[in-house]
């Protein structure tokens, strides 16, 4: 027998992030971006930019990215997912000489750019493929660099914005059932109408929706989730006075 302490120890698990293209939901705040990915190999450029706030979908699209052409190629190979800070001169070469296809995640004002200004001529040839998402389109960029800004400023850009309903709708569901929490209609209501419309918060909102419930070790209800979003409220509150 079962008891109810060893079936809410199961909600502490880490939940599952599920990154297939049948996984990806298309609404009109991501489907230009979306069908900019697809678009590949028939692209105008060598490179294409994903630009939006956290949370968003970015990676999952690189992910979408990555899995389009090892389906085109006879056999699988390496294809980097790589933070835009770990791209430096010491390691340029080999990245450049392994690997025709390249994901750069996380792409700002931080990066070394000599680095970045031979990564983007290296790869300005036929066969190869770069991938960047960012927060901000490269244009926005503080780079010191003339020669670099303006041949990030030639790469196509596509925007993610900021959830519709129909997204938030089926974000919180997905979020739920990574999670394996099963929630009715009510509660989805209650988050859509008390919640902040983002990415980031929604996010953030079920991580701290699960946990609450973990603690209590009590399904999710109404109550949990108004002090899910009490707590989520007043952590925002406090960050801004740091």
């Amino acid at each position: 027998m079962t008891t109810n302490k060893s079936k809410q120890f199961a909600f502490n698990f880490l939940p599952k992030t599920y990154l297939g293209e049948e996984d990806f939901m298309v609404t009109s705040c991501n489907q230009n971006a979306y069908m900019a990915v697809k678009m590949w190999p028939n692209w105008q450029h060598f490179s294409l930019n994903i630009f939006g706030p956290k949370s968003s979908g970015k990676s999952h699209l690189a992910h979408i990215w990555v899995e389009s052409i090892q389906a085109s190629l006879p056999r699988p190979i390496q294809i980097p997912i790589l933070s835009s800070h770990s791209i430096n001169m010491k390691n340029l070469n080999k990245i450049t000489n392994e690997h025709p296809y390249l994901v750069i995640e996380d792409l700002d004002s931080n990066i070394n750019e000599e680095a970045f200004f031979h990564l983007y001529n290296n790869y300005n040839v036929p066969g190869r493929f770069i991938l960047f998402t960012s927060e901000l389109p490269p244009s926005k960029l503080s780079l010191k660099l003339p020669d670099l800004r303006s041949r990030l400023n030639i790469i196509p850009t596509i925007e993610i914005n900021q959830p519709d309903d129909e997204m938030l709708t089926a974000l919180i569901a997905k979020l739920f059932n990574d999670r394996q929490i099963i929630i009715n209609q009510e509660i989805l209501d209650y988050i859509l109408k008390y919640s902040e419309r983002s990415f980031d918060y929604i996010t953030k909102l079920i991580a701290e929706i699960d946990e609450i419930s973990w603690i209590y070790k009590r399904a999710v209800s109404i109550p949990i989730v108004k002090e899910a979003i009490e707590n989520l409220n007043h952590n925002q509150q406090l960050e801004l006075f740091i």
